[in-house]
């Protein structure tokens, strides 16, 4: 018969349900780690069907270059670009909360940071759309790509 302290006892006990309680741990991070992969590529695809959505509804519009948007840097012929997307906003640049002279600071070029910075609601977002007059073409895009 073997001789067994209580100190061997709680040790060997301690011992086992900490090695349960370290596995038990690392189950558990390792399936919040497979929740949050899934998750990751979930909101992927799902961004990527809105994007592929939204090139769809704008494959009538001409394509634009960079350069050929920098020759509409006047007040009387004001074009932008906001998120890879062509804009004139020559009737708007008057009214502007913002004065002339910001949107001149833009004119001709991709706005989008400029735009994104300074936080405009959506309304002001969707007002933008009635000046869509282009998209960029595909070697200049940054936010609207295709998967293919």
């Amino acid at each position: 018969m073997m001789n067994t302290s209580i100190t061997d006892i709680d040790l060997s006990s301690l011992k086992n349900a900490l090695t349960t309680t370290t596995l038990s741990q690392q189950m558990v991070s390792l399936a919040n780690s497979t929740f949050r992969l899934a998750a990751s590529a979930i909101t992927r695809l799902q961004q990527q069907q809105r994007c592929e959505a939204e090139l769809a509804s704008l494959a009538h519009l001409p394509e634009y270059s960079l350069e050929q948007v920098s020759w509409h840097d006047q007040e009387d012929d004001c074009w932008i670009v906001l998120n890879d997307k062509v804009y004139n906003i020559t009737k708007l640049i008057h009214n502007h909360p913002g004065g002339l002279e910001v949107m001149m600071e833009q004119a001709g070029r991709d706005a989008t940071l400029a735009f994104r910075s300074v936080g405009h609601s959506i309304d002001t977002i969707e007002q933008v759309d009635e000046f869509l007059v282009g998209i960029l073409p595909v070697r200049e895009r940054m936010y609207l790509r295709s998967a293919k």
